[in-house]
């Protein structure tokens, strides 16, 4: 039969250069976006 192991597995990996920066810019936009329109409406 299968034994399973004990603990948990975790995968792990090394981040991409760059991916975080294009994160935030990305998140910074999407807010600036939202509080232009919620402006907009006021």
């Amino acid at each position: 039969m299968n034994q399973e192991k004990e603990g948990k597995t975790e995968l792990r990996h090394e981040p991409e250069p760059g991916y975080r920066r294009i994160f935030y810019v990305v998140f910074f936009m999407a807010v600036l976006y939202l509080v232009i329109i919620m402006g907009a409406t006021l």
